[in-house]
């Protein structure tokens, strides 16, 4: 591999941490304000839920460590390791989507009028880095 690929390769990690770092502080934040709203077991349920969902499309979401404490990443960083940014951000999308529609189903859009302000900003910035390539 010669000095241009090795530095797409590493411009391409760094990407990959950084959308990882994103949706990790989104994630986190989308727990603390759903889990005051329906709890820590009821919003356990529904990651897993969107985890699995997933499960075929994105299998690095499985890495993803969900309990009644809290959603940490697991060994999702060296799961990502062969994966290109955008698919990264692809997966965590539709991890966030499919959680939106179980919140709409659960409490009629609450829920999500309570995340939007907060997502929304998060996945743009996520898009952003992927495209600055």
């Amino acid at each position: 591999m010669g000095p241009t690929g090795e530095k797409e390769e590493k411009r391409g990690k760094l990407s990959s941490d950084l959308v990882i770092e994103l949706y990790a502080g989104l994630l986190a934040d989308t727990w603390e304000i759903v889990s005051a709203l329906i709890g820590e077991p009821t919003l356990a349920l529904l990651f897993t839920l969107a985890i699995r969902k997933l499960d075929d499309k994105y299998p690095f979401l499985n890495s993803l460590m969900v309990s009644e404490e809290g959603i940490s990443l697991g060994g999702l960083r060296e799961t990502c390791r062969p994966l290109s940014p955008g698919e990264i951000h692809r997966g965590f999308q539709g991890l966030i989507n499919h959680l939106f529609h179980l919140f709409s189903t659960l409490a009629e859009g609450v829920i999500s009028r309570e995340l939007f302000p907060k997502v929304f900003p998060k996945v743009r910035e996520a898009e952003r880095i992927i495209s600055q390539k």
